[in-house]
């Protein structure tokens, strides 16, 4: 079975093809916006952020499976982040059980306040008030 051919041509598109003829067996992906969230060297969760104009990705396919196993295995949430280009609104969805229950919810829509408020939380930390002063509410 041939593996799907590279769709966007914005990544570095050698690599991408060459890796494909390796087979469908050595499958991997160079997931779009991931971000590892750490606090002093320690990760504290997986985000996969999409913009607002992205399309809305399928969470049962094997990247979205690799990300939650990764996590699991890690002991840390994951979560997919869509944006809004202006950053007024982050929608928040769980893509892990601990992501579901530090987010007390399989989906929330913050503002960026809120998101960044939550960001802090999970690093168990305190949003600086020079910090929130600059964001958007």
């Amino acid at each position: 079975m041939a593996v799907k051919p590279e769709r966007t041509g914005w990544r570095d598109l050698g690599l991408s093809l060459r890796h494909r003829e390796w087979g469908d067996v050595c499958a991997g992906t160079d997931i779009d916006f991931l971000f590892v969230e750490y606090d002093y060297g320690k990760p504290v969760a997986l985000i996969e952020y999409k913009n607002e104009h992205a399309a809305v990705p399928d969470l049962d396919h094997a990247n979205y499976k690799a990300m939650r196993a990764l996590a699991n295995k890690s002991d840390i949430p994951c979560y997919l982040c869509r944006y809004a280009s202006d950053y007024t609104w982050f929608e928040v969805t769980a893509l892990t059980p601990l992501a579901a229950r530090l987010l007390r919810c399989d989906k929330k829509l913050l503002c960026e306040r809120r998101y960044v408020k939550f960001l802090y939380y999970l690093r168990r930390q305190k949003l600086p008030e020079e910090i929130e002063a600059t964001l958007i509410s």
